[in-house]
């Protein structure tokens, strides 16, 4: 609680610094787009969620998270995401999105179709266990407007730890099993628990995907375009004042701050070691 409470108040200064800068340069402040990313939504909490997408509908204009186009001056977007498509998803926040026309990219692992999840609890809504969405719905749902699929890898693992053969195949036949489910080209990916680097970055691109989604807030100006695109966390259970924020784009400051901290750590790592004197 107490590290939730300081990102609130850090992204609320953020905000009034945008909000001040805004009032002074109103004709000529370039759009901006904040992607969100949804994991699970329980029975319990549709109906915040419902509230979440309404409060949305007021504060920006929803787009779909895969295709590029320029940011009207003065405009605010938002882009929907969804990392594992799990059931509770597909019964309880689908039907809310839908039912909003607003645009949604789901990210289901394909080699868990219809299966129990394995992989990292992420706390809160998302547990250990839930069941992935079926290729059954993915066809059916696949029919319906505003809704798009992105890949999130066969086995949802860290690319990083695997081998450059481990980490194509798990790219490549997760594209193409979507591919052959829904009908049509899948160009958008996000990685297994916002884990990248350099190698995976090149093996998306040579693997035909243009948009990949980590997991680390980002606000983008002008134009929302293909390439490595940053996310925020929300769930249902957020407070109004923090899915506020995080629609508007004011906890963008986390990237720079996580940035800043690897570079520190980094030049720390390289620092020569002082030895400690042998007494005795």
């Amino acid at each position: 609680m107490p590290g939730r409470i300081i990102k609130l108040l850090l992204s609320l200064m953020v905000f009034a610094c945008d909000s001040i800068a805004t009032r002074f340069r109103q004709k000529s402040c370039p759009g901006r787009c904040v992607v969100i990313n949804y994991h699970s939504i329980s029975h319990e909490s549709k109906s915040r969620f419902g509230k979440q997408l309404d409060l949305l509908l007021r504060l920006a204009r929803p787009i779909t998270a895969g295709a590029a186009l320029p940011l009207e001056k003065g405009g605010r977007y938002v882009a929907i995401t969804v990392d594992d498509f799990f059931q509770s998803f597909l019964i309880n926040g689908l039907p809310e999105l839908c039912r909003r026309k607003i645009p949604v990219t789901l990210f289901p692992p394909t080699g868990f179709l219809g299966q129990k999840s394995s992989w990292k609890d992420y706390g809160g809504e998302n547990k250990v266990g839930e069941e992935v969405a079926s290729a059954d719905d993915l066809k059916r749902i696949a029919q319906l407007d505003h809704v798009d699929f992105g890949s999130h890898c066969v086995s949802h693992p860290d690319l990083t730890l695997l081998s450059e053969t481990e980490a194509r195949n798990e790219l490549g036949l997760s594209k193409e099993s979507l591919e052959a489910l829904i009908g049509r080209e899948v160009t958008t990916l996000s990685f297994p628990y916002g884990s990248y680097g350099p190698r995976e970055l090149q093996l998306a691109r040579e693997t035909g995907y243009t948009f990949f989604f980590g997991s680390t807030p980002q606000t983008l100006f002008a134009r929302f375009e293909g390439g490595l695109v940053g996310r925020v966390d929300v769930q249902p259970t957020d407070w109004n004042i923090e899915f506020r924020l995080k629609v508007s784009g004011a906890y963008r400051w986390i990237g720079r701050a996580s940035a800043w901290k690897r570079k520190c750590r980094a030049c720390f790592n390289h620092l020569p070691q002082i030895e400690k004197p042998i007494h005795g």
